[in-house]
Parts: structure tokens; sequence; C-alpha cells
């Protein structure tokens, strides 16, 4: 009998190399939250739960004050790469790093102040867990800048091509971000814990992602360079500014209407729900690193080709969209017609009954949600920031005008369907936009 050896062809497309390893950096993490969720449940309630999942909104939410500075270093870098000016790049990272640093000291301060405040009015957490709250808020708040200083330190690498290195650094930190809290609530429920142990967590991952920027671009920033640009200009300042200041109006509204809703449904039906709308959230929300690992990588592409090579920066866009659309379809079918069966393994039935039509229309928004991406990136690299914000700022216009409303009428059921509307809303003018650039050629 004769043994054949099966030969794995290797991907050649590097475009398809980078999103697996972007996407690989997300769904390692992603089991890592499915196993832990059920745990920290059952260790610390469903209310310090709910309270919990509002930290991790705190912290994704702080990403936005970067104030666009991020997206803004990726697009200058590769700019400035494409005509060798090295030493632009440098001042590129190093004015805005200097910015980002500044602001978002001033505002991990103006969080510690307003700390009482945001519990009481946003948290709407019952008296027992006030304290537990606002101490959790303002150790969260201590990790601000390293937060933000990682992201920066992100967008650099990601401007360089270097995914494979962001995954393999990213993946175990981001797995811990939930097996921590679930190995502290074994031995003690309160939050406090959980919420130093984050913070530590989030310092030592922005430590190492700086160091590993320094490392991957030292050969390429060669001192002669560092040495004949070592001013932070006024003028890269502004240049930095001006289109961070368009993204970071995305990046602001953007995480509202994605964490919003659970602070609505906070205050207008109570902490205690919270976690039967916020926990398939959590789980569901995790398709969408799909489209995230695709449009980190589809940037800087779509930035290098779409003003000289239009029909370049077109084709990766359709392979964007027919690979998100075509990898999310079976899991959003599969998860709509098992959600009860879902939940009841997961958590359990009790749970299963008040979540399940949730977990049914997340799945469902969390798919048009993907296919938004691609569109929202293409704008973005056309130079077209401000579209993106306009369309945002009228989508939050809307989206706080009936949100509120359904929640009231059809509690957590109508805060899902008001979700799902603004997505649609959000799909229709983002792609809307797109075209109308592409047939401009821009």
């Amino acid at each position: 009998m004769k043994w054949t050896k099966i030969k794995i062809k290797p991907i050649k497309s590097l475009f398809m190399r980078n999103i697996i390893w972007n996407l690989s950096g997300f769904v390692i993490p992603v089991l890592s939250a499915i196993i832990s969720i059920p745990i920290i449940i059952s260790h610390i309630g469903v209310e310090r739960f709910g309270v919990l999942t509002l930290i991790f909104a705190m912290i994704g939410f702080m990403n936005i004050f970067d104030f666009g500075l991020t997206r803004s270093i990726t697009n200058s870098i590769i700019k400035y790469k494409e005509i060798n000016e090295r030493g632009k790049v440098f001042s590129t990272i190093k004015t805005g790093f200097a910015i980002i640093l500044t602001i978002s000291f001033l505002i991990s301060i103006i969080i510690q102040i307003l700390s009482n405040q945001i519990v009481h009015t946003v948290f709407s957490v019952s008296h027992n867990y006030i304290l537990e709250a606002k101490y959790s808020l303002s150790i969260i708040a201590i990790s601000l800048p390293f937060v933000i200083l990682q992201g920066a330190s992100v967008s650099v690498l990601e401007a360089f091509g270097h995914f494979k290195y962001i995954s393999l650094t990213k993946t175990p930190f981001s797995v811990l971000m939930y097996a921590l809290p679930a190995i502290i609530s074994i031995f003690s429920s309160s939050l406090i814990f959980i919420s130093i142990a984050l913070c530590v967590l989030r310092v030592l991952m922005a430590i190492s992602f700086i160091l590993l920027q320094r490392c991957i671009i030292k050969n390429y920033l060669t001192d002669e360079v560092i040495k004949n640009e070592t001013s932070m200009t006024i003028n890269m300042a502004i240049e930095l500014l001006k289109y961070g200041g368009w993204v970071s109006i995305s990046n602001i509204i953007a995480p509202i209407m994605l964490y919003i809703d659970r602070f609505f449904v906070a205050s207008i039906v109570g902490a205690g729900f919270v976690a039967y709308y916020t926990t398939p959230f959590e789980m569901i929300s995790k398709i969408s690193i799909l489209a995230v690992s695709v449009s980190g990588v589809l940037f800087p592409l779509l930035a290098k080709h779409i003003k000289n090579e239009i029909y370049i920066a077109d084709s990766y866009y359709w392979k964007a969209i027919f690979g998100i659309g075509g990898v999310l379809i079976i899991p959003v079918i599969f998860g709509v017609v098992f959600s009860k069966d879902i939940l009841v393994l997961w958590i359990n039935e009790s749970f299963s009954e008040k979540s399940f039509f949730v977990f049914q229309l997340f799945m469902v928004g969390f798919f048009i949600h993907g296919l938004i991406q691609p569109a929202y990136i293409w704008i973005q690299a056309a130079g077209k920031p401000k579209f993106t914000a306009f369309a945002h700022m009228l989508d939050l216009t809307l989206y706080v005008l009936y949100f509120p409303i359904l929640t009231r009428t059809f509690g957590i059921n109508g805060a899902v369907e008001a979700w799902v509307i603004r997505v649609t809303i959000s799909l229709i003018v983002m792609h809307s936009i797109r075209y109308l650039l592409y047939k401009r050629g821009v």
C-alpha cells in the first residue's frame, strides 16, 4: 500500500494571509469569552455581571479618546512611505504619540473626578453595588492612557503590514480579558479585584505593543533618520488632527451607538435586566471579529490604491463584502434557528426564556453590521472621513429618539429591535456614500 503525501498549498495572497492572522487574534479570545461568561455569572450574580459588562463597555469605549489619531497615523505613514519620506514617517509617529498621550491623561483625570456622577446617572446600579461600581470605574480609568497608546502602536504596525506580530502579541492578553475575571470570581465576587486585574492587564498589553513597535520599525527609522527629523512640527500636528478630527466624530459616535443601548436599558428597565440584554450581545458581537479583521487589513490597501488605482481598490472592496457575507450567513441562520437551545446549554433554561428573542435579533443585526464595515473603511481611505462623521451624526440623532420609546414600550425586546433598525439604516447610508465616491473616482 502506497501512502500519498498531501501537499497543502500555501496561501499566496498577502491580503488573505493578513486577514487570517488578524482573525486569529480575535477568534481565540472569543472562545475564552464563551467559556468564561457562564462561570462569572454563576459566581458574581446577574446584576454584578451587568455592571461588569458596563465596565467592559467602558474599556471598549476608551478608544474614542484617541480622537481619530490612530487612523490618522496609519494614513499619514502610508502616504509618506509611498514617497520614501522616512523623516516624515518618524515625525508622524512622534507627534501623534505626544498628542495622544496628553489627551488621554486629561480624559483619565476627568473620569476620575466624575466617577461618582457617572455611576449614579449612567450605570444606575442598586445601592448595594454603588461603591464597587465607583471604585471599579476609577481603577479602569487609570488604564486609559495605556489603552490609547496600545492603539497607536497597533496603527503603526498596521501601516507597515505586520498583522502577524499584532495577532501573536494581542491574543494572550485578549484571552485573559475574560479568563482573569472568571478565575478571580471563583475566589471573590467583588468587582474591585476584577477591575484591578483588568487594569494591570491593559498596562502590560500596552507596554508589550510599544516595545514590539520599536523593534519592528527600528531598521526603517535609522539613527540618521531620527537625527535629521527630531522635532514635533506644528504642521504635522495640524495634518494629523485635521484628518483625525473627522474620524474622531465617527469614533466617538460609533461606540456610543454600539454601547449606549445597555446604558439606556439600565436606566429605563434597571441594571438587573441588563445581563439578559448584554449577555447575548457579548456572545454574538464576537462574530463581528471577521469584519474587524478584514477592515484592519483593508484600510492600508485602500489608502494605497484608491486614488491612483481605484479598480484595484474596488476589487479588494468586493472581496471583503462577499467574504464577510459568505462566512457569516451560515452561523447567523444556525444561531437564529437554535437560539433557545444555545442559551440553555450556555447559561440555563430560565435565562434562555428571557433572552432568546434578543439573541435572534442580535444575530441578524451583527450580520448587517459586518456588511457595513467595507463601505465605512472605503470612505475613510478615500480621505473623506467627514462623510462618515455626518452619517453617524444623523444616525445617532435618530437613534436616541426611537430607542428609548421602543425600550419603554417593549422592554429589552424593544431595545434590540431599535438596534437592528439602526444598523439597517447605517448599511443603506454608508454603501450609498461609497457608491457615489466610487463613481466620482475617489
